[in-house]
């Protein structure tokens, strides 16, 4: 309880709502000073000697050499990016690596204590796109008996300020037997961004669209790809509310680029309305968005393709509905939504699965839906290639 108050006072806790957008050898430090508070007048008058304040403490984190970077990356974005020591469970270098401290990951007690037992098969990675001038933090989660040698498929999970915490549980399933060993890879930012936050979200997953994608495809994973073996003919992208609404999004526009990193996507509960209507005008005018019904249409793929070569998986919870029949305008809600997407797909042949967890809500069905689908699609009897 000691280190979550810690956590509190340092990083804060973000604000996470249902309604939320649904509505490189070598070491090198990068430091920050923090200055204690000043001592109080009568501890000042005790001796001259004595200093106003208390001596002036530095939290070090260690940046590390050895990041290969994908040659589509400007000279600025590989000199920004880097192997870094594992930062999330360290409230001090979280704020320290921040301005506010508002994006620190706020894991439950248990769930910390599952993630120390395997810290050591944990990478993190600082990567800056100049596209959108951002740093984003990328943890890459190895499995369980790593072997460097072997190729792995990477499961690719967007928002992990809501999902990172599943992560011990899934990779337990690995352990258990259960699942066939892939690489997780979580895509956030870093401290000095709000990743859960509306602002963020709406920003890379909806108005800046196509140039998150680029940066996924051709800098993300192009460097995942240089710094470990991985299958991408069995990779899997996911992606919920927001996230879900991107992620069908990167499957529609997967075709336009050569590397193609991902085999499946999970598509779950998408917030198709933030094409069309702002739940908070002040976080962004939906006039931006020139084409808002454009996703009906997959965004025209079938146009320029007669098939599409991808596995979909599209979910939504039941229940719902009612929390954001505000944003609907008169368009389908999101189980319809949810339907009519599959329903679009497979008319052109696509090999897509609808799920509708009927007695659930917005984000409670993700954690069994997730193990469902590791344990369904990933068994252990699929031994990964070499």
């Amino acid at each position: 309880m000691k280190n979550k108050a810690l956590t509190l006072m340092l990083c804060g806790l973000m604000a996470v709502s249902a309604a939320s957008c649904a509505g490189k050898g070598e070491t090198s430090s990068a430091t920050v000073e923090t200055t204690a508070a000043a001592t109080t007048a009568e501890a000042a008058t005790e001796t001259e000697t004595e200093p106003a304040t208390k001596p002036t403490t530095k939290v070090t984190v260690e940046y590390y050499d050895g990041l290969i970077c994908s040659d589509n990356m400007t000279d600025k974005e590989k000199e920004k990016s880097s192997f870094r020591e594992f930062t999330l469970l360290d409230p001090e270098k979280c704020f320290s690596l921040s301005k506010n401290g508002r994006n620190f990951y706020p894991l439950p007690d248990s769930t910390e204590l599952k993630v120390k037992k395997f810290t050591d098969d944990i990478r993190e990675i600082k990567i800056y796109d100049e596209q959108l001038d951002t740093d984003f933090l990328v943890h890459v989660i190895l499995p369980p008996d790593y072997d460097e040698n072997k190729k792995y498929p990477v499961f690719l999970m967007t928002d992990p300020a809501y999902w990172f915490k599943l992560i011990p549980d899934l990779r337990q399933l690995i352990s258990d037997g259960e699942a066939a060993p892939l690489i997780f890879v979580t895509l956030g930012y870093d401290y000095d961004r709000n990743g859960g936050g509306d602002e963020e979200r709406l920003d890379k997953f909806i108005i800046r669209q196509n140039k998150f994608l680029d940066f996924i495809t051709d800098d993300l994973m192009r460097t995942v790809a240089l710094n470990y073996k991985i299958d991408e003919s069995r990779s899997v992208f996911f992606g919920h509310s927001c996230g879900g609404t991107f992620s069908h999004y990167a499957l529609c526009n997967s075709d336009k680029y050569e590397y193609q990193p991902f085999a499946r996507y999970i598509m779950g509960s998408m917030a198709f309305w933030n094409y069309y209507h702002s739940f908070d005008e002040q976080l962004y005018d939906p006039s931006v968005i020139t084409d808002p019904y454009a996703y009906t249409r997959e965004f025209d793929y079938f146009d320029r393709n007669e098939t599409m070569d991808k596995n979909v998986l599209i979910c939504a919870g039941g229940r719902e509905n009612p929390s954001f029949e505000d944003n609907y305008n008169g368009n389908k809600n999101m189980t319809e939504e949810a339907t009519a997407l599959y329903e679009r797909l497979t008319s052109h042949g696509t090999d897509a699965e609808l799920k509708i967890y009927e007695d659930c809500y917005h984000n409670n069905y993700v954690e069994d839906m997730l193990k469902d689908y590791l344990k369904q699609n990933f068994p252990p009897e699929d031994k990964t290639q070499n």
